[in-house]
C-alpha cells in the first residue's frame, strides 16, 4: 500500500504527510491485503484513490472516522474500548521489535525520519538487545573460542 496523503484534522481535506519519509510504501500482511481487496470489490476506491469513503465516495472527516467508524470496528474486533489507530501502530512496532526486526526497518515502516524515536519509545521491548549480537557471533563461529588452560601463564 502506498501512503501519499493524510486527512487533515477536523476536515475532509487531503494534506501532505508530516515528513518526507511519511510518503512510503507499506508492505501489508496477506490477511490485510485480502481484506482490502474484498472491501474494494464491494466499495470501489474514490477516483483519487481514497479507500474508505462515504456513500457519496467522498472522504470521511478525520474526527468522524476516528470517533465513530474506527471505534465501531474496535468493538466488533473485540479490542479494548478506546483503542485508537495510533495504539495499533504502536502495537505493530512493538511486535516487530519483539520478534527481532531491526529498529531501522521499523522506523521506515512507521515513516519516521530516523530510528531514534523508535528507540526512545520502544527500546524497553528489546531487553536482550545487547546480549543477542554477542551470542550470534559466538554461535556462528565468528568469534573463536579461546582455549582454556589449567595453569595461568604470565
Amino acid at each position: 500500500m502506498r501512503i501519499e496523503w493524510q486527512a487533515a484534522p477536523q476536515s475532509k481535506v487531503r494534506t501532505e504527510p508530516k515528513t518526507r519519509r511519511s510518503r512510503r510504501t507499506v508492505p501489508l500482511p496477506e490477511v490485510v491485503s485480502t481484506a482490502l481487496s474484498e472491501h474494494s470489490e464491494q466499495f470501489p476506491p474514490a477516483d483519487e484513490g481514497t479507500i474508505f469513503t462515504t456513500r457519496f465516495t467522498g472522504p470521511y472527516r478525520h474526527d468522524y472516522y476516528g470517533s465513530l467508524i474506527f471505534s465501531a470496528a474496535v468493538k466488533r474486533a473485540g479490542l479494548p474500548e478506546g483503542t485508537t489507530s495510533h495504539d495499533l501502530r504502536h502495537h505493530c512496532a512493538s511486535v516487530l521489535l519483539m520478534q527481532g526486526e531491526s529498529v531501522t526497518v521499523v522506523a521506515e515502516r512507521l515513516g519516521h525520519e530516523n530510528a531514534s524515536l523508535v528507540l526512545s519509545t520502544h527500546g524497553h521491548l528489546m531487553p536482550d538487545s545487547e546480549k543477542a549480537p554477542a551470542a550470534r557471533l559466538t554461535t556462528r563461529g565468528v568469534v573463536p573460542r579461546v582455549p582454556q588452560s589449567d595453569s595461568p601463564t604470565a
